[in-house]
């Protein structure tokens, strides 16, 4: 025979969480002589430690009043804790709001008026009293106050505190999330916006539980002593205070068991109900009728049928026979108000109440009371839950703090960027405009710029994209450093250049950058290839501003790439050369992905031992020159040139004496000024870089150099500290300076050749304080990429990086470009130097930007005549040993 507590289990056991919750009965045991009451306990007795319980006996309490405060009540016996739950229990703030507005009928203030012949006043006051509902206010306030207090009500606070964390918690790491966005400032602005939503709305909703505001819009909702729209609470108290016992009696009922509802309803937010695995469990006593515990009964079973809401708790109750069956009546009413009967009783059956009561007789054998109910399936459904809280709390903040440092390591969630060592490395602006923050100054200003003409690109609909890679987040600059102002050149050609180009395809320019110093040339080419991977607009890359060995490993890595490449200022004889491990460890080829947009060091170097030679020293029979050479590691451009100068000179029977050296990092530069004074050449060849060179030229004018002029030639490096410092250097009287030049508006005015638009826009005084080399060559690599695309663009298809790089090496003889630094002629050459390039030597001079152009070599212009300068005669473009093709 089966055991009476399995049926018992069964219906205290909640089904599993996706399924609904199915009403409860209220079993009543009859039997005679105490035997219902005996039997109804040991059907109950196993569960009373393991689920919400309560109890009462048939004449423990004087009235519904007084049972419902006793089972719901602040110190109600279904608001204990059940050990094993590992829940909090049930809370009754909507009971405990009826009691205590009940409980102010009794509570008459001492200082009570009396009228004029000495009688007590009326108490409660009249719901619309004015005075009335001001003491009721303080009393409401006075109450919600004590709420906060005592140990029991400090634990139900922690317990609403803890339920609102779980909610805002993770509303807050969204926010966090959705602050951040490509932001670069993830550790101040997302993180303080999270904190203030998760605290602002943890502390709100627990207030709110707390005092009960969360839950007393229920009172309008319920057809029992309804609150009215708009009424305050107060007041909604005070006619609490003033209804009739009967009323009060059911809102307590219908309370209770709201209350319980939302004790297992399922919250959209996480609420200790979706670990709720059994329910609660009442048993009651009742001998007499309209005794508490029968009426409480009664009108839970009347509650029930007349609002379609069962109450998720088991009550076994245990009566006598006469009182075993519901009283359910159907008093007659007038023929008038069949309408309302009609309706009454469509409303009954939509809400398909079942008989509540299952009635059962207490003869034969009692069942035993050490039954032992089985907790597994509960206590895992419970420590689910708190798995999922501890998800919901502990998880999103662990995922927002990877997540912050996963976009802090992405310069603020950049997809083609990252953090190296404090700076932001990679492509900037790939998902959007560029973030701020990222870099300083003017670099911020025009790259806000480029991502302007970005967005009526995109906008356009059809475009591609040309990335400029360079170094933005240049650190310990001096005044004397071209760096910054050689970035700040690149940014505004390409800008200007973007800003004219009005057919299709659109330009659009992507931002890469490479470290301080081109450090991170390596991993920045690593994201720009990966970009370009997904990315079928990316069609080349422009840049490389200077011979560096991150430049050396960023074009390597771009020729795997198979990304046509086309370079500025960067001049070193080898740069581009790539190694190639499938045909020997040590060769090396020119990448043929690659182009130069200047000419080389060796072009350089030639035009500069020619006019020492010819024209400053043209009168000296045995005339000598001291090189002064920066040897900071990983820097090819300043040994290459030192190595070009000496091979030159040696061409130009130059006698070179003993190289100087010293490095940007470790300083020596008077000492170089020194020894180099000592030599007593004829000519000093600068072929450092440009930080230290008025400190050079500061030291010469100190030293015994002779007496003679002091002359020296400097490289192409030193033009923006010129420009910015001619005046100084010009003021120096025992030193003569020149320098090279790879492009500049000064060699415009000497020329017959029609400047370019760009050109002509710089002679009227544009860009005055730029890096004329960095800008103008800049500009030219951009519009020769964007020309080849252009012409490679065919039927609205865009074009693929073969079809560029074979138009870019189709940029020759009559399809040269008649650049603003000159004619670009790639002449089909493998290494892709441009023939006969532009490079000049200019004198520092009083002329309004310092410079005067000495001697320059190569065309301006397709139509312009070979300059008659014999110095320019056969002007080598590269050095002869690599002018062959691929090994």
């Amino acid at each position: 025979m089966a055991d009476p507590h399995d049926a018992i289990e069964q219906l205290v056991r909640r089904p599993w969480f996706w399924r609904a919750d199915q009403p409860l009965p209220i079993i009543v045991v009859t039997g005679p002589d105490g035997g219902a009451t005996e039997a109804a306990a040991r059907l109950a007795a196993p569960f009373q430690d393991v689920v919400p319980h309560a109890s009462a006996e048939s004449g423990e309490y004087g009235t519904l009043y007084d049972l419902v405060a006793a089972l719901a009540g602040e110190h109600g016996q279904l608001g204990k804790p059940v050990p094993g739950s590992f829940l909090p229990p049930p809370r009754f703030p909507l009971v405990q709001f009826v009691l205590w507005a009940r409980r102010q009928r009794d509570d008459r203030p001492a200082d009570d008026a009396r009228d004029g012949a000495g009688a007590v006043g009326r108490w409660p006051p009249a719901p619309h009293s004015r005075t009335g509902q001001d003491k009721f206010k303080e009393r409401v306030k006075a109450w919600r106050r004590a709420r906060f207090g005592g140990d029991r009500n400090r634990r139900t606070a922690a317990d609403f505190i803890g339920r609102a964390a779980t909610t805002w918690v993770p509303l807050g790491t969204l926010a966090v999330w959705l602050a951040g966005g490509a932001s670069d400032l993830v550790g101040l602005i997302p993180w303080a916006l999270g904190l203030l939503v998760a605290l602002s709305g943890t502390a709100l909703q627990a207030v709110l539980s707390i005092r009960g505001s969360f839950f007393n819009g229920w009172f309008r909702r319920q057809p029992y002593l309804t609150r009215r729209r708009f009424e305050r609470l107060p007041r909604y108290a005070l006619r609490l205070a003033n209804a009739s016992d009967d009323e009060i009696d059911r809102l307590l009922i219908h309370a209770f068991c709201q209350d319980l509802r939302q004790a297992y309803q399922r919250w959209i937010i996480p609420w200790p109900s979706w670990g709720r695995g059994l329910y609660g469990m009442l048993l009651l006593e009742a001998r007499r009728s309209g005794e508490p515990t029968e009426r409480f009964l009664r009108i839970l079973e009347e509650t029930t049928e007349e609002t379609g809401l069962p109450a998720p708790i088991l009550v076994i109750a245990a009566l006598p026979d006469e009182l075993k069956d519901e009283r359910r009546s159907a008093a007659p009413a007038d023929l008038a108000r069949l309408p309302a009967l009609v309706k009454g009783w469509r409303g009954k059956a939509r809400r398909r109440v079942p008989r509540l009561r299952m009635v059962v007789a207490a003869g034969g054998p009692l069942p035993d009371a050490d039954h032992r109910p089985r907790l597994l399936r509960s206590r895992l459904r419970a420590i689910g839950y708190w798995s999922a809280v501890a998800l919901l709390v502990v998880g999103p903040a662990i995922w927002a703090v990877q997540n912050q440092r996963d976009r802090l390591a992405h310069c603020g969630g950049l997809d083609f960027a990252e953090r190296i060592d404090g700076e932001c490395v990679g492509v900037v602006n790939a998902d959007g405009p560029a973030p701020g923050g990222l870099f300083t100054g003017d670099v911020t200003t025009l790259i806000a710029k480029i991502d302007q003409n970005n967005a009526s690109a995109t906008e356009a609909g059809s475009y591609v994209s040309v990335v400029l890679s360079g170094e933005y987040s240049i650190r310990d600059t001096v005044p004397e450093d071209s760096r910054r102002a050689g970035a700040l050149a690149e940014l505004a050609a390409v800008e200007e250049y973007q800003r004219t180009v009005t057919s299709t395809p659109r330009l659009r320019v992507l931002v890469a950058n490479s470290g301080d110093n081109l450090r991170q040339g390596r991993r920045g080419a690593e994201l720009i290839r990966e970009l370009a991977e997904s990315d079928p607009h990316v069609v080349g890359v422009v840049g490389f501003p200077r011979s560096v060995a991150g430049v050396q490993e960023a074009i390597q890595v771009l020729h795997e790439a198979k990304i046509p490449m086309v370079g500025t200022t960067g001049t070193a004889d080898r740069l581009g050369y790539i190694r190639d491990g499938s045909i020997d460890g040590e060769a090396d080829y020119p990448s043929r992905y690659y182009f130069h947009a200047g000419p080389t060091n060796f072009r350089e170097a030639a035009l500069v031992a020619r006019f020492a030679r010819r024209t400053l020293l043209h009168d000296v029979a045995h005339p000598s020159a001291a090189i002064v050479q920066d040897r900071t590691p990983g820097d090819q451009y300043t040994g290459n040139l030192a190595d070009d100068l000496v091979a030159a000179l040696g061409a130009e029977h130059v006698a070179v004496r003993t190289p100087i050296y010293y490095s940007v990092g470790g300083g020596g530069i008077s000492k170089a000024a020194l020894d180099a004074c000592r030599r007593r050449p004829d000519v000093y060849l600068y072929a450092g870089r440009a930080p230290e060179f008025l400190d050079f030229l500061r030291a010469l004018e100190g030293k015994a150099c002779g007496p003679e002029t002091v002359r020296v030639i400097a490289s192409d490096d030193v033009i923006k500290v010129v420009a910015d410092h001619g005046d100084e250097i010009t003021s120096l009287r025992r030193v003569e300076v020149y320098h090279a030049a790879l492009a500049g508006r000064e060699l415009w005015r000497r020329s017959s050749a029609a400047p370019t638009a760009f050109v002509y826009g710089l002679l009227r005084g544009g860009h005055p304080n730029a890096s004329d080399d960095n800008l103008i060559l800049t500009y030219d690599a951009i519009s020769v990429v964007y020309q080849a695309a252009n012409r490679a663009y065919r039927g609205g298809a865009l074009p693929s990086k073969g079809d560029v790089l074979y138009e870019l090496a189709l940029t020759s003889r009559q399809a040269a470009w008649n650049g603003s630094s000159g004619v670009i002629d790639f002449v089909d050459t493998e290494r892709h130097d441009p023939a006969n390039k532009v490079v000049a030597v200019m004198k520092v001079t009083d002329a309004p930007r310092h410079v005067v152009p000495m001697v320059r070599c190569g065309l301006l212009d397709m139509d312009e005549r070979p300059p008659a300068d014999q110095v320019c005669a056969g002007l080598p473009d590269a050095p002869p040993s690599e002018q062959s093709g691929r090994p």
